[in-house]
């Protein structure tokens, strides 16, 4: 049984909805998958469409209880705990509304929990307070003992180890991407011409804005997409005036709140995909990128590493401001025979890392033998 904050057709949340969706896809075969998620997309007032809350419905090969606003109590998650009696109970996040399952369920021993990042001090320095009391209190009521927790690559298994040294157990199993492009789709770049595109959430992590004064200093043809879902509205208007300085020198589109299936195609069209983020657990906007063989130029605060060496992109730190300036540059005036060169690294790493999972034995690992 999954407990998640939001499950598709949510998409706004990113990354952690896809590591669902794409587990499902890949286990529903394997797996008897029950979800309890949210009725609506993250700060979404209205609930999606189409859709009957508050009673098990039939999707995606899996059963899904999407739940109306109130309805997540303590007494409800115990409930639907006891009517189903899952083997494990999985937690697709560290906070938010998942104290509740943690506190109805710990005393079994059959809790798993996905930090998701959730861990890394970028992501704890955001509303660090409140997270750190939330912390402080699993501590002080002694649950650590009781709990798995599923970890998505060694960096994450130092941060669990860091606040839950006593934890009961720790799994490693990596992300489970979207299926990669078994080829290169006919595409050509001129020298001097550069679409980039941009794929995260509108929050300050993400750093839009630190691409926008990159890219204030280039010069050529270029072409910015900016696919963003909305979060931070102060944000992204401090990010609109950055753009309206720079709509004369570079075309700027933006696809505000776009649906992930529509993604895909802007992802093949660009030459280039960009995110100077302050930190990511997996990057599943960055692996899609390079599942269709769009080079990537990102931060050096990800587990995609060493992409120069690939012929993938580049991953620069961020402070280096000059330096992504200088990266794009060099994709701007980047003839096609070297972007060709970058284009299949990009593919090969993506194909490289699935053709490396050992998925099933990982998952079975994570949720046959946690007790």
């Amino acid at each position: 049984m999954i407990f998640c904050d939001w499950y598709a057709p949510a998409f706004k949340a990113g990354g952690p909805i896809r590591s669902i969706v794409n587990f499902v896809d890949r286990f529903k075969d394997h797996y008897d998958i029950h979800i309890f998620t949210s009725d609506r997309d993250i700060n979404e007032k209205k609930p999606f469409k189409h859709i009957e809350a508050d009673q098990w419905l039939e999707r995606d090969g899996c059963h899904i209880w999407y739940y109306s606003p109130g309805t997540m109590t303590y007494k409800k998650v115990k409930s639907v705990i006891a009517e189903i009696n899952p083997n494990k109970i999985y937690l697709n996040s560290m906070f938010s509304n998942m104290i509740k399952p943690i506190v109805a369920a710990y005393i079994s021993g059959r809790l798993i929990i996905a930090p998701r990042g959730m861990l890394r001090r970028s992501a704890l320095a955001v509303k660090p307070i409140k997270k750190f009391m939330y912390l402080k209190m699993i501590k002080l009521m002694g649950l650590a003992p009781y709990l798995s927790f599923h970890s998505t690559g060694e960096d994450e298994t130092k941060d669990i180890q860091r606040f839950f040294p006593k934890a009961k157990r720790i799994v490693l199993a990596p992300n489970l991407p979207v299926a990669v492009n078994k080829n290169l789709g006919t595409a050509e770049k001129a020298p001097g011409k550069l679409r980039i595109v941009f794929v995260g959430r509108l929050h300050p992590i993400k750093k839009l804005d630190f691409l926008l004064e990159a890219l204030a200093k280039n010069r050529g043809d270029i072409t910015l997409d900016i696919v963003a879902t909305r979060e931070d509205a102060e944000y992204w208007r401090k990010c609109k005036k950055l753009i309206s300085k720079m709509q004369f020198k570079i075309d700027i589109n933006n696809y505000i709140d776009l649906p992930h299936a529509k993604i895909k195609p802007l992802l093949e069209n660009a030459n280039l995909f960009v995110l100077p983020t302050e930190g990511e657990n997996f990057g599943h906007a960055i692996f899609e990128a390079l599942a269709v063989g769009c080079p990537v130029l990102i931060s050096d605060q990800t587990p995609w590493r060493n992409l120069q060496s690939k012929k993938a992109g580049m991953d620069l730190p961020l402070s280096d401001l000059s330096g992504f300036t200088k990266a794009i540059q060099t994709f701007v005036d980047m003839g096609d025979a070297e972007w060709q060169e970058y284009r299949n690294g990009a593919l090969a790493l993506a194909q490289d890392y699935e053709n490396n999972l050992e998925a099933l034995a990982q998952y079975n690992q994570l949720f046959e033998n946690a007790e």
